[in-house]
């Protein structure tokens, strides 16, 4: 213990050492963030409802080309535009909402890119119709919670390391169209079925990344399994100490004192991956196609709104049940963030009521402005394609927003 306070003693007396560096750090993290939200707050935010026909028979595939268009807002910040004009990298916001039984599909964009997500959806959906609209989630924001509505939220994480995948739609896929499953289908019961002053809404929040750590951790993590050494490439340091320990070790080796010191041996990579187990090679495998293909920093949150006469969470539990189908043992899975959601645990009892009251809103108030947390994890545009995509028209969802009539365009004969 006398040492441990001889240690404070010594930390407070150098205060005048560490304590401008701190005072710097932290000035600069608040002078950055401050510019951040000064940035943001003079986006011009549009929100978009795309309706789609009844007789769509493509598969997500369609999906994912739009999501690697959308990898197009990637902005490249530098320094000046991070430290002095407070850039961020923009996102997007896709959003299905059940209200009263209606099924909506939303896209919240900066007013920049409204041409961009109109033309990637047109391309793959050419018969989609795309209008702007109102906020729907903003005239609840000032109703819940209080004694006539209640809310409960989710926050959404990965269970494990961001460079392995969930389960994706090709598992879903059939040869034959009338045994195509859509993972949509059951998110779109789930929304159909409520009741009226019943709310469901499923956000995903997107920005293009172009971060790399994640992906070198996904290789070394291939390498382990295959049994594949990388070489690293040593410094000028590296290469002098190299140098001696192999000439010391060769001394020595020579002069017979440790005549058995041997290089230990290297094991053959091509027979260490020849030997991986089915399941092995199914992992690499996925976190090869992974880390392969364009990615997106992502938050996923859904929340339900009802009537507290009518309040009921089982609702809620099964949007949650619909996100397991995309678990994978072996790989990753969805997981709750059990710091962002509204409730907390019931053995907490003093105050619990009053933590819950202050949870829900800044839950309604992250949904609202479509913010991010600071857990954000990876998807890649396969992952996102199967997590939110139009359904096909196997998926008979008859509350879902479609197009009732196909438009064309005007004869050239027609006279003006």
């Amino acid at each position: 213990m006398d040492i441990f306070y001889a240690i404070i003693q010594i930390f407070l007396g150098l205060w005048w050492l560490w304590l401008p560096v701190f005072l710097a750090v932290l000035f600069i993290e608040l002078w950055v963030n401050y510019l951040k939200e000064k940035a943001i707050k003079k986006i011009n935010w549009l929100l978009l409802e795309v309706k789609i026909s009844r007789d769509i028979e493509k598969t997500p595939k369609a999906m994912e080309q739009i999501f690697s268009g959308f990898y197009a807002i990637l902005t490249k910040i530098k320094f000046f535009g991070k430290y002095w004009f407070g850039r961020a990298q923009p996102w997007l916001s896709l959003e299905i909402a059940g209200i009263d039984g209606s099924v909506y599909f939303f896209i919240r964009t900066p007013e920049r890119f409204r041409n961009l997500v109109e033309a990637q959806i047109h391309a793959q959906y050419p018969s989609a119709e795309i209008s702007e609209v109102l906020d729907y989630a903003g005239p609840l924001a000032n109703k819940v919670p209080s004694k006539t509505h209640d809310i409960k939220g989710v926050e959404l994480m990965l269970g494990k390391d961001d460079y392995l995948p969930i389960r994706t739609y090709i598992a879903f896929e059939e040869s034959e169209k009338e045994r195509r499953v859509d993972p949509m289908a059951s998110f779109l019961e789930i929304l159909s079925k409520l009741k009226a002053g019943e709310n469901i809404f499923i956000q995903y929040l997107i920005a293009p990344t172009a971060e790399k750590g994640w992906r070198e951790k996904g290789q070394e993590a291939i390498n382990k399994l295959t049994g594949k050494k990388i070489e690293v490439k040593k410094t000028w340091f590296g290469n002098i100490y190299g140098g001696v320990e192999e000439f010391i070790k060769n001394f020595f080796v020579g002069i017979a004192i440790y005549p058995t010191w041997e290089n230990p041996k290297k094991e053959d990579a091509k027979t260490t991956a020849a030997n991986l187990s089915p399941g092995e090679k199914n992992i690499v495998e996925a976190i090869e196609n992974k880390i392969s293909k364009l990615a997106f920093k992502t938050n996923i949150r859904y929340i339900y709104i009802a009537r507290s006469d009518s309040f009921n969470s089982a609702n809620l539990t099964a949007v949650t049940g619909s996100f397991r189908q995309f678990n994978s043992v072996n790989l990753n899975a969805f997981k709750g963030n059990d710091d962002e959601e509204t409730s907390i645990d019931r053995e907490i009892q003093p105050f619990r009521k009053r933590f819950e009251f202050i949870r829900k809103k800044k839950f309604i108030k992250r949904y609202i402005n479509r913010r991010f947390v600071e857990k954000t994890f990876i998807l890649n545009t396969e992952e996102l394609a199967t997590i939110y995509h139009y359904p096909i028209f196997a998926v008979e969802a008859p509350t879902l927003r479609r197009v009732e009539a196909k438009k064309a365009e005007p004869p050239v004969s027609l006279p003006i």
